[in-house]
C-alpha cells in the first residue's frame, strides 16, 4: 500500500469532543422513527391516514425502500433495520419519517397507520384470532385495543407456546447428581429470590447521528462505541462503497448493551435518507425512547438456595437465574456468563449448582449498562447472605469471613479470583461503621417489634443496617476477547508528537492518560494525540473499525496500565526526531489462563473489591425511610489519583441513591469513602458502588421492617404494603401460640 493511500485510510474515522446533536448543517433534514403500537402481529401495510396533506419535502419510508440489505446480522442475531411482516415487540421501528421541521414530524407521525394482515389473522377461529381479525387503526386511536389484544395474547402463549431459550449455561461442582442429596445433615435450608430492576437514566444526549453526502463520499457523525459494527451496517444497508464511508465518534455518554447495536442501525437508517433526499440527515431519539428501548432494564430473577452447616459454613448453593433477553439480544451469552461467574459473589462452596437461562420475548431489547453486567447477581447472593444471617443468627461479618475465597485459592470451581485485601476491608468497613453493636440492637429490637402494645402510629423509628461485598473484573477473557485484543502503542513522529493508538473510553480517563504521560515525559499537552488506529500494519489488523465494542470487556485499567509501561519505555529513549513506537500487550501466560471452552480458570486479568455498610431507618407513620450513614472500602490496587477515585465513588453512590425508589431521590448525610494502601497494579473500580450499595440497602430496609426485600427498585406503596403484610402474619402467628 503506498504513504498516500494509508495516509487516505487514516481519515476515515475522526474523533470529536463535540456532541452530534450540536453539530448541524445548511439545508439539514429531521429524521424520526415510527414505532408499532403493537406487540404482536404481522403487518401488510404503512400509510397516512386518509385525506392527510403531507407537506412538500416531507417523506415516509419504510422496509420496502431499503435499498440493500434488509435486516443486519449481530454476533450470530438477525435483527431487521425495519420490521416488516411479523412483529417483534411493541415499539419495534416500522418505517423512518425525514422532514424539514421536527414539530411538523412529530404531526405527522400521529396520523400514521399499521395495517395488519388480515389473512393471516384468519388462519384458525380461536378467540384470538376473532378479537385480530379486521384490524386497522392509527398511531393515535390504538392502545386501548392493543393492550386487551396483548394481554389476550399473552394469555394464550403461557398456555400453548414454550418460551424460546437463546442462551443457557450450566455449571455444577461436588455433587452432579442433587446437591441437596445430604439435607437432613445441614442446618439449615435457606431459600429466596431476587430482582434488581433498578434502571439507571443517564439524563445525557439521546442516541442519534448526522449524516450527509459530500463530495461523493458519506459521512457520519454519531456518539458510536463498536466502530466497526457502526461501518458494516451502513454499507451493508445503503449499498454505499466501504471505502467511501467516513466517520466522526462525537461525545459518548450512553454507554448500554443496546445502544452498542441499535448506533448502528440508526446510523444507516440516517445515511439512506441522506442518500435519499440528497440532504443532510439528522435522526435522534426522544427522551422517552431513550429510556424505554436504550436505557431500558431487563427482567432478571435470581433464586437462590442454601444449605448451611452448624458452624455457618456454607455446604452447597443452588443459583437458578431467568433472564428475559426480549425481543433481540446479540449479548444474550456474554451476560449470562458474567451473571454466572458472579452467582455466588465471593464465596466458596464444595456443593454448586447454577443454571442460567435467557429467553427470548416480546418485550423490546433487554438492555444493561455494560460496566454492571453482573450486578443483578451479586444483588441476590448478598441480599440472600444477609437473610441467611438473619434466620441462622450468624454474625453478616463472620458468616462472610468464615465463607469468603481469598488470595488465590480455588474460589467456586472451577473459577479462581484474587480479592487483594478483601479481609482488611471487611474489618475495617465494620468497625468504621461500628457494625456488629448496631446490628446486634437492631436484631433485638426486632423480636418484640409486631407486639399489639407496641403497634402504636408514634412507635419510635425502625431502624436496620446491613452490609454487601462484592468484586469487579477487569479484562474480561471471554470468547470475545480475542476478537478485541487489548494492547496499547505509542508512538513519537519527526515532528516529536506522541500518538497513543487507544480510545479512551471516557473524558476522565483521557484527562488521567494525559497526566500520566505529562508526568513522566517531557512534552506540550497540545502535542499528545489519541487515535482509533491499532498503529499495527499486518493484513488481518489493517484499518481502523474495532472489532468488538469499546468497554465489554472491562479494559479500561488494563489499558492504562499498559499505556504506563509504555511511556516507562519511552523514559529510556532520546526524543532526536527519529521515530519511535512502542507496543505493550497483556502476557499470553495471563490470557491462558482462563478456558472459555471449559469455562474455567481466572476469567479476569484483575478483580477490584469493595464492600459497603448502610445504615437507615424507616419512619413507621409516614413510611419513609432516612439513610442515616454509608461506608464504602475499596482495594482497587494502586489508585494513581485519589482525590479522582474518591469524586467518582461519590457520584456513582448519588446516581445510585437516586434510582433505588422510583420517583423519589434518597440523600444520605454522612458517607465515608475509604481506599485501602495497595502496591498492586491499578483496578477498575467504576461499578462497584452499582454491586454493593442496592444490595446493602435492601438488607438495611429488611431488617427494618423485619421482612425481605426482595425487588428493587421500590415506590412508598409497596413499602408499605410489604411491611403491613408481613406484621399481619407476625400477629397471626403469635395469636396462633397464644
Amino acid at each position: 500500500m503506498c504513504a498516500k493511500r494509508k495516509a487516505a485510510d487514516k481519515k476515515k474515522i475522526l474523533f470529536s469532543d463535540e456532541f452530534y446533536s450540536d453539530m448541524s448543517e445548511k439545508d439539514m433534514l429531521h429524521a424520526v422513527l415510527i414505532r408499532s403500537p403493537f406487540a404482536y402481529g404481522t403487518i401488510s401495510s404503512i400509510d397516512f391516514a386518509p385525506k392527510t396533506k403531507i407537506p412538500e419535502g416531507y417523506v415516509l419510508f419504510t422496509h420496502a425502500d431499503l435499498p440493500a440489505k434488509k435486516q443486519v446480522s449481530i454476533l450470530g442475531t438477525d435483527i431487521p433495520v425495519l420490521c416488516a411482516g411479523e412483529i417483534a415487540y411493541k415499539g419495534e421501528p416500522v418505517a423512518l419519517l425525514v422532514g424539514e421541521d421536527r414539530d411538523v414530524l412529530e404531526e405527522l407521525k400521529a396520523v400514521v397507520r399499521i395495517h395488519l394482515d388480515k389473512k393471516e389473522l384468519k388462519k384458525n377461529e380461536s378467540r384470538f384470532s376473532r378479537a385480530y381479525r379486521s384490524l386497522s387503526v392509527s398511531l393515535r386511536d390504538g392502545s386501548p385495543l392493543e393492550q386487551s389484544i396483548t394481554s389476550l395474547r399473552t394469555t394464550l402463549e403461557n398456555f400453548t407456546k414454550p418460551k424460546e431459550i437463546v442462551a443457557k449455561r450450566k455449571i455444577v461442582v461436588g455433587k452432579s447428581e442433587d446437591i441437596f442429596s445430604a439435607e437432613e445433615k445441614a442446618a439449615f435450608i435457606v431459600e429466596g429470590t431476587w430482582k434488581n430492576q433498578i434502571s439507571y437514566a443517564s439524563h445525557r444526549e439521546t442516541d442519534g447521528v448526522l449524516a450527509q453526502v459530500k463530495a461523493g463520499n458519506l459521512h457520519i457523525a454519531t456518539s458510536s462505541q463498536w466502530i466497526g459494527q457502526c461501518l458494516n451496517t451502513v454499507a451493508a444497508v445503503t449499498g454505499f462503497p466501504p471505502e467511501k464511508i467516513f466517520l466522526t465518534r462525537t461525545k459518548i455518554f450512553s454507554k448500554t448493551t443496546v445502544s452498542l447495536w441499535q448506533n448502528g442501525i440508526l446510523a444507516s437508517l440516517a445515511a439512506f435518507a441522506a442518500i435519499e433526499t440528497g440532504k443532510p440527515v439528522r435522526l435522534s431519539l426522544s427522551r422517552a425512547e431513550q429510556e424505554e428501548f436504550i436505557e431500558g432494564t431487563s427482567d432478571i430473577s435470581i433464586s437462590h438456595k442454601t444449605a448451611i452447616d452448624k458452624n455457618g459454613i456454607l455446604t452447597a448453593m443452588e443459583v437458578s437465574i431467568d433472564f428475559d433477553s426480549g425481543a433481540y439480544n446479540p449479548f444474550a451469552s456474554l451476560i449470562l456468563d458474567r451473571l454466572s461467574l458472579a452467582a455466588c459473589g465471593i464465596y466458596n462452596c464444595k456443593n454448586v449448582k447454577i443454571s442460567a437461562k435467557a429467553y427470548r420475548s416480546h418485550n423490546p431489547p433487554s438492555s444493561h449498562v455494560i460496566s454492571q453486567l453482573d450486578t443483578p447477581a451479586f444483588f441476590a447472593v448478598e441480599n440472600q447472605i444477609q437473610k441467611i444471617a438473619e434466620i441462622t443468627g450468624f454474625s453478616p461479618v463472620d458468616l462472610r469471613q468464615m465463607n469468603k475465597a481469598g488470595g488465590l485459592q480455588k474460589h467456586t470451581e472451577p473459577f479462581t479470583f484474587s480479592f487483594g485485601r478483601s479481609s482488611d476491608a471487611i474489618n475495617a468497613v465494620a468497625l468504621r461503621s461500628d457494625f456488629k453493636r448496631k446490628y446486634t440492637v437492631s436484631r433485638l429490637a426486632e423480636q418484640g417489634r409486631y407486639e399489639a402494645e407496641n403497634d402504636q402510629p408514634y412507635s419510635p423509628p425502625l431502624r436496620g443496617i446491613a452490609l454487601a461485598c462484592a468484586f469487579e473484573g477487569s479484562g474480561y477473557f471471554g470468547e470475545d476477547f480475542e476478537k478485541s485484543p487489548v494492547s496499547v502503542q505509542v508512538t513519537v513522529t519527526e515532528e516529536k508528537k506522541l500518538v497513543v493508538h487507544a480510545v479512551p473510553p471516557s473524558v476522565a480517563l483521557k484527562e488521567i492518560w494525559t497526566k500520566l504521560i505529562l508526568d513522566s515525559l517531557i512534552i506540550e499537552k497540545r502535542n499528545i494525540l489519541f487515535t482509533g488506529e491499532t498503529g499495527d500494519d499486518s493484513p488481518k489488523k489493517k484499518g481502523n473499525a474495532v472489532s468488538l465494542p469499546e468497554g465489554l470487556v472491562g479494559n479500561a485499567s488494563i489499558k492504562t496500565i499498559l499505556l504506563q509501561k509504555c511511556i516507562d519505555s519511552l523514559k529510556r529513549k532520546k526524543f532526536d526526531g527519529t521515530p519511535i513506537s512502542v507496543r505493550k500487550s497483556i502476557p499470553t501466560a495471563r490470557k491462558k489462563a482462563w478456558s472459555q471452552a471449559e469455562f474455567s480458570g481466572t476469567p479476569f486479568y484483575n478483580t477490584a473489591f469493595g464492600t459497603c455498610t448502610v445504615e437507615l431507618e424507616l419512619d413507621t407513620c409516614t413510611f419513609r425511610e432516612k439513610l442515616r450513614k454509608i461506608c464504602v472500602i475499596i482495594d482497587g490496587g494502586k489508585i494513581m489519583h485519589p482525590k479522582a477515585a474518591e469524586n467518582a465513588v461519590h457520584r456513582a453512590i448519588a446516581h445510585c441513591l437516586a434510582s433505588l425508589v422510583s420517583e423519589e431521590t434518597l440523600r444520605c448525610p454522612t458517607i465515608s469513602v475509604q481506599f485501602t494502601q495497595s502496591e498492586e497494579e491499578p483496578k477498575q473500580i467504576g461499578s462497584l458502588i452499582y454491586a454493593i450499595l442496592p444490595a446493602a440497602y435492601a438488607s438495611a430496609l429488611s431488617q427494618a421492617i423485619a421482612a425481605p426485600v426482595e425487588r428493587l427498585p421500590l415506590t412508598t406503596e409497596s413499602l408499605f404494603k410489604l411491611s403491613e403484610e408481613h406484621r399481619h402474619t407476625k400477629q397471626t402467628a403469635t395469636e396462633d401460640k397464644q
